[in-house]
């Protein structure tokens, strides 16, 4: 073997080992999007799937909402001074949010231009809106607004026009029901129907969008059933939550939005409790967990890895203050003690030392070659 082969061989090598070494943190089925030991909540990826909108709490009391990568890079603030803005809301586009803003007392639903950061308040109702959600053609907002001791499902033009109470009486104080929305409406891909969860949260409903429809229940009456989600191909998603003494965990289904379908478990015991984004394909899911002590935002692709790691149990320590999970299940993609290059920095120096080296040994044998 002549000098030029081995300087081939070391570079090849090198490439091979470094490339290996890149797949191996890119493949690691769960990936942290935030590291900023602020409690960062509520992801919701955009129509194209190339960003993320969450809230987060900079320690003042109030959300901001921040939109970042889907890869969880070039993260920006939004919104800024004194508004508690909450639960963001892509519009079909893609170039507007829609979020809840106001106080614990009162809260009205404002649209955001994603470019300009302009405000716009769209409804005016004097009580708590909370959790928008854009029908597919943008022209109309579906949310909840809790006023007089009840909770019910609205839909307002994005003018602020044309307000309408879509349920009457779904969750009251009277019948000792939780009052405050958890979850934001989903409206079907066709925008005629939307699916909620019921008033005791343990039910998932399908309605049409018209005041006074009847709603249906499409998930098993013994369980705990909230979250829908719509998929592109018209099934819904939705959540089945589990609660024992030593230990919760929550399953995934998808089933067509009529009552008595069959359903299909999508990920099963999945060991953080949701709300969860999923794309509309349901090949990504965004949850956020305080799995390292503080909440942040992961994404994780529903392959076969992906479903193992997501059932995966989070072994806490240290009296609760840190979380981790098995070795290789969590990948940070934003570490303070990552290099310029994040946790690739180490393969990146091994490629560029090995080059190093094997440019050194070409000139030796160039200038051996010359005298």
């Amino acid at each position: 073997m002549n000098a030029h082969q081995v300087v081939r061989l070391v570079l090849t090598v090198g490439a091979v080992l470094s490339y290996a070494g890149l797949a191996t943190v890119a493949a690691t089925p769960i990936r942290q999007l935030t590291a900023a030991q602020q409690a960062s909540l509520r992801p919701a990826l955009s129509p194209d799937g190339q960003r993320v909108a969450f809230q987060r709490n900079e320690g003042d009391g109030r959300y901001r909402i921040w939109v970042m990568d889907a890869d969880g890079g070039g993260a920006k603030r939004l919104t800024t001074g004194d508004a508690d803005d909450r639960h963001p809301a892509w519009s079909p586009d893609g170039r507007t949010l829609a979020v809840d803003s106001g106080s614990d007392n009162r809260r009205e639903i404002w649209l955001i231009d994603v470019a300009s950061a302009q405000r716009t308040q769209v409804t005016k109702l004097g009580g708590v809106a909370s959790f928008p959600t854009f029908r597919p053609d943008g022209a109309r907002i579906a949310f909840f607004a809790y006023r007089e001791g009840g909770t019910d499902l609205w839909t307002i033009g994005r003018d602020g026009a044309n307000a309408q109470r879509i349920t009457t009486d779904l969750a009251s104080e009277q019948r000792q029901q939780c009052t405050f929305a958890c979850h934001g409406a989903a409206w079907s891909p066709r925008g005629d129907r939307i699916a909620i969860s019921s008033g005791d949260q343990s039910r998932v409903l399908v309605l049409a969008p018209t005041p006074g429809s009847v709603p249906l229940s499409i998930s098993p009456e013994d369980e705990k059933a909230h979250f829908p989600t719509y998929l592109a191909d018209g099934r819904l998603v939705y959540v089945s939550e589990h609660i024992t003494l030593d230990q919760s965990w929550t399953d995934l289904w998808a089933q067509p939005a009529d009552e008595g379908s069959a359903r299909t478990a999508l990920v099963m015991g999945v060991q953080a409790q949701g709300p969860f984004e999923i794309s509309r394909d349901a090949g990504q899911l965004l949850f956020a967990s305080p799995r390292t002590g503080t909440f942040e935002i992961y994404a994780v692709t529903l392959d076969d890895a992906g479903k193992a790691a997501l059932a995966e149990r989070v072994v806490r320590g240290g009296g609760g203050a840190q979380a981790s999970l098995t070795p290789g299940a969590v990948a940070s993609a934003q570490r303070k003690d990552a290099g310029p290059f994040g946790e690739s920095t180490p393969y990146v120096i091994a490629l560029v030392a090995i080059g190093l080296v094997g440019l050194g040994v070409e000139l030796f044998v160039r200038a051996r070659r010359a005298r």
